[in-house]
């Protein structure tokens, strides 16, 4: 790998759930920049899953998703809210098998992995990397992910501190759908919704005027529906999954975990999905499935839409000067007319207009990839 090429720029937003990653580069041909995903392991976006192995080797993404199935208490999963909690102090051990691990080690092996992948298929550096973080984050747990991100390239040869930047996503996802004006962003994660207003300004730069925190996240959702699940799966494979203690049970729920979490993909799309009921002798020795619809979810999401619609009201309320528009991203608000039931209960029309992009997983990672080429004059733009 070659030093860094001043062609390109990546960025990389790791969330609660996913980590997925965006490059903006300029294309020869006319001088443009355009922007894409970053393929991890074949796939646009990976799971924010790192596993150590006994043997001292860090699987990060896919990979540790899938031997978590094997060995679920060595899977660190969902780890970003310990980032956030970060108060500056000594890192929080997250566990100690089988080696200490923090929360920054976590985030370093998943920004590693992203960065590796888009360098490795281009064979050289990106000049700029973007970090993505909510705008509510305290400094300390901006450090916090400013410490991984300088771990990742500390790594990697011929990277310099100097190529790390950090960036708010509210203002990346308004970077991706421009324009001008005041943008309301209802970012709907894995653990929580953050709400923003950003101003735009005509010369492309842009401020958070108001930010609100609501605690609604996909996360409890996958919770909810893995329980759904087995309370119509039979009462013995019910009871020893949430009761069971034991190590086959653990991985029952793992896998069971997992499938709920690729299920709601397809749930988003279709109107119904199966899921698979994980094998567990003596209660459940045969696969088996039990099915989840559109009208299944309806009582699970409608109380956590109506406390994302209160948030907005309250957090619009504090504001003088127009309405701005809405733009609403984040995986649940995939499922049919989320987006429009918010708009309609709010009274904000929705922003993204034509362009799927800016809605889309790496959404704000494309913007901020945008954002950090502009920074550095590269194309046109």
């Amino acid at each position: 790998m070659t030093t860094p090429d001043a062609r390109w720029t990546l960025a990389v937003d790791h969330g609660t759930s996913s980590t997925v990653g965006a490059w903006a580069d300029v294309d020869p041909r006319d001088g443009w920049v355009r922007v894409g995903p970053v393929n991890v392991d074949g796939f646009p976006s990976m799971p924010s899953a790192v596993l150590s192995r006994p043997d001292g080797v860090v699987l990060a993404g896919r990979p540790a998703l899938e031997a978590g199935a094997v060995d679920p208490s060595a899977a660190l999963l969902r780890t970003r809210p310990h980032l956030a909690a970060s108060t500056g102090g000594p890192p929080e051990l997250l566990t100690r098998w089988p080696r200490p691990t923090t929360a920054v080690d976590v985030a370093t092996a998943l920004i590693a992995k992203v960065v590796r992948a888009e360098a490795a298929r281009r064979g050289t550096l990106p000049s700029a990397v973007v970090l993505l973080h909510p705008a509510s984050w305290t400094a300390a747990a901006r450090e916090a992910l400013r410490a991984a991100g300088l771990a990742a390239l500390g790594a990697i040869p011929y990277t310099s501190p100097d190529q790390l930047e950090l960036l708010d996503s509210p203002r990346a996802a308004a970077h991706r759908l421009g324009g001008q004006g005041r943008l309301l962003v209802v970012d709907v994660g894995g653990a929580a919704t953050e709400l923003a207003v950003v101003d735009r300004a005509a010369d492309g730069t842009s401020s958070v005027a108001a930010v609100r925190t609501v605690n609604v996240g996909a996360e409890v959702l996958d919770d909810a529906l893995a329980q759904l699940v087995l309370d119509r799966a039979s009462p013995a494979l019910a009871a020893r999954v949430r009761f069971g203690g034991d190590l086959e049970a653990h991985r029952a729920w793992y896998r069971l975990r997992a499938g709920v979490r690729e299920g709601k993909e397809v749930l988003a799309a279709h109107g119904s999905v199966n899921v698979a009921l994980p094998v567990l002798p003596p209660e459940n020795p045969v696969p088996g499935v039990v099915g989840l619809t559109h009208a299944d979810l309806g009582a699970m999401l409608a109380p956590g839409l109506e406390e994302i619609a209160q948030g907005i009201t309250a957090l619009v309320g504090t504001l003088t000067g127009p309405r701005p528009a809405m733009l609403v991203r984040g995986g649940l608000t995939e499922m049919p007319r989320v987006r429009e039931w918010l708009a309609e209960r709010t009274g904000f029309g929705l922003a993204h207009g034509g362009d799927p992009g800016a809605v889309s997983a790496f959404g704000p990672a494309s913007g901020a990839a945008a954002w950090a080429a502009e920074r550095l004059g590269l194309g046109r733009h």
